[in-house]
């Protein structure tokens, strides 16, 4: 009987030939495990990824401003600003005029401050007793522009930035 060899080699040439293929698909797997560590990676930063809406609401008996967390991730807020022509703070309170009313409801500076998905953080908040009271708070938050800095939980950087001049669409000026 004839034996049949492959190629006629011998065992050693049969082994080596199969380590280095063992060695090409091991760095073959080892690419491919970078590439999708990789991938997954940036799929995991982008499933909890805050996004943020600076709203406000413009009633005939409500005006405010607020801040909600529209994304997958609790956004932190790492710097907030509101500036006008003259200027600036943390606090969107202390920008308004003295009105013979209580504000419904306001918030001081709120750097640091976390806000969950789905949350919001209402920066002021007022149901206006008169109509004079009214145009006096909407002249002066039209003329306000709000800056944000925030950040996801991978220490992430995001800006916002959104005027307000959406409450000056009733001024006679």
């Amino acid at each position: 009987m004839t034996s049949f060899h492959l190629f006629n080699l011998d065992s050693n040439t049969w082994i080596a030939i199969t380590s280095i293929f063992a060695v090409i698909i091991s760095i073959i797997s080892m690419i491919f495990t970078v590439i999708f560590s990789s991938q997954q990676l940036k799929h995991n930063k982008n499933s909890v990824k805050p996004i943020s809406a600076i709203k406000f609401s413009d009633y005939e008996d409500v005006l405010a401003v607020k801040l909600e967390n529209v994304g997958t991730g609790p956004l932190t807020i790492k710097r907030l600003v509101f500036k006008n022509e003259t200027q600036e703070s943390s606090a969107l309170i202390s920008m308004m005029p003295p009105i013979d009313q209580l504000w419904t409801t306001f918030t001081e500076s709120v750097d640091g401050w976390t806000i969950p998905v789905g949350g919001q953080l209402i920066f002021l908040k007022l149901h206006p007793e008169s109509g004079e009271i009214k145009s006096l708070i909407r002249k002066e938050l039209s003329k306000i522009t709000v800056y944000l800095e925030y950040m996801d939980i991978y220490n992430t950087k995001f800006q916002d930035k959104r005027s307000l001049d959406f409450f000056g669409r009733h001024s006679e000026e």
